[in-house]
């Protein structure tokens, strides 16, 4: 009777057994579909976030931030203040990125760029989205640390029935999402940072003063040693007992020395294990704004000598050369050569036309 009675029971819980992975995979089912495509995207980044694939992640967080604040965006478009804020941020902007083309089609050409207008506003289209997206960037990540004072103020109002508008369109998971998307902008803001910041020579400066400062911490603990036999003021030192008890002293000193040896040695690797690691990443976006910058000024010359440049002119020229008058007596001789630092080379020469005969 009692096994009869008991069979039902076990059954059932061997069925609920059975059934756990099936109710498990109906949540996340559930809970995959309540996530809006951000949530998904940030989930994504999370994941990603054990692995060395920072890049990669900084990358998803940037998508993730763009699609989700992107109604917020067009909220503050369509108000006549956001309408004028948002229209001198970008012409602030659109003048940097104005003044930084002029110098760059001055520093491939070699005379002031507005004997180039036509280069001039072909370099502002290569530099403008660039400028752009890296200025959005920062405002989203502007956003993100604003957010807990946001929180903060929200929670304040909502006592006294004050309720501010939603940020972000999400449903589910909104404190969730806050966490996720806050760490992910650190993340995101670091890679900004090298990406943006000339990083090579700040790594070799921070790890040259790491070096010395380890070499320094060594020599003082070294130095602290060899004195302090004849600091000790305490037991046997004191009375001018020091040959009293000659093994005591030097085993302490000697213990010492060892337990700072050993954490040296245990912080020592991961130390430089997390510098080696910078040290890549920095390398790495170093050498990709390195190919950036060379690739903006290749095509710069590139547009200057088949578009800008004239092909014929009334002063006497090489033959594959193309050139620009810069006035009645000057003109810039454009020629190809591979040897040249941007491909071509610039050079200024004197016009010698009929009216200007070379004496």
């Amino acid at each position: 009777m009692n096994i009869d009675s008991a069979r039902p029971a076990l059954e059932d819980k061997l069925k609920q057994i059975a059934s756990a992975p099936k109710r498990f995979m109906n949540r996340l089912t559930t809970v995959w579909q309540r996530l809006t495509l951000p949530q998904r995207l940030y989930l994504l980044a999370a994941l990603l976030l054990m692995s060395e694939h920072l890049g990669l992640v900084a990358i998803i967080s940037t998508i993730a931030l763009t699609l989700e604040f992107w109604p917020l965006f067009e909220r503050v478009w369509h108000s006549l203040a956001g309408k004028a804020i948002l229209l001198l941020f970008y012409a602030i902007v659109a003048n940097y990125a104005l003044a930084m083309a002029g110098a760059i089609v001055n520093e491939v050409v070699g005379v002031p760029a507005n004997h180039f207008n036509y280069t001039h506003n072909f370099a502002i289209l290569l530099l403008l989205p660039a400028w752009i997206l890296g200025i959005s960037a920062v405002g989203l990540l502007f956003v993100q640390l604003l957010m807990p004072f946001y929180l903060m103020i929200a929670l304040i109002l909502k006592p006294i029935g004050i309720k501010l508008f939603s940020l972000t369109g999400n449903n589910h998971y909104r404190f969730t999402t806050l966490m996720v998307r806050f760490v992910l902008s650190f993340v995101l803001l670091y890679h900004l940072i090298l990406l943006i910041g000339d990083v090579e020579q700040r790594v070799e400066s921070a790890l040259s003063d790491i070096k010395t400062m380890e070499q320094s911490l060594k020599k003082d603990s070294n130095q602290n040693q060899e004195k302090r036999p004849t600091i000790e003021t305490d037991g046997p030192v004191a009375n001018g007992d020091v040959e009293s008890q000659p093994g005591a002293i030097a085993g302490g000193i000697e213990k010492e020395a060892s337990l700072l040896d050993q954490d040296f040695i245990q912080v020592q690797p991961d130390d430089q294990t997390d510098n080696q690691q910078d040290r890549k990443l920095a390398l790495e976006y170093a050498s990709l704004r390195q190919t950036y910058h060379d690739v903006i000024r290749v095509l710069i010359a590139q547009f200057a000598y088949y578009y800008e440049a004239d092909s014929r002119s009334r002063c006497e020229k090489h033959e594959d050369a193309n050139v620009v008058e810069l006035n009645d007596y000057e003109i810039l001789e454009v020629v190809p050569d591979n040897a040249a630092k941007y491909r071509y080379r610039f050079t200024v020469r004197k016009c010698i036309s009929p009216a200007f005969p070379d004496k």
